[in-house]
């Protein structure tokens, strides 16, 4: 996997159906779906890239995860707020 891009996390939540969001800035790169967020040990699957609004008329970027267990998670989460995140894209291997 390639490092291709950096990830500001700001506050975290589920929307019912959809699943885990991530929201916070892109501090660099671009982040598409199908890309992997990596929290300390932990990498995973981002399901979806959003645009929210917040009430500051500010935007938020919102990364849905692709993941079944949150408890671990959400928990690491806690920890790490404030705190950048690489992104990182699987890149075939020939």
């Amino acid at each position: 996997m390639q490092n291709t891009a950096q990830f500001l996390l700001q506050d975290w939540f589920n929307i019912t159906g959809r699943g885990l969001v991530i929201a916070g800035q892109i501090i660099r790169g671009t982040i598409a779906a199908g890309d992997f967020v990596c929290l300390n040990d932990e990498v995973v699957k981002i399901k979806s890239v959003e645009i929210g609004d917040q009430s500051s008329g500010q935007f938020f970027i919102g990364l849905i995860l692709e993941i079944e267990n949150q408890t671990p998670i959400l928990s690491l989460l806690k920890k790490l707020k404030g705190e950048n995140f690489l992104i990182l894209t699987a890149t075939a291997v020939n």
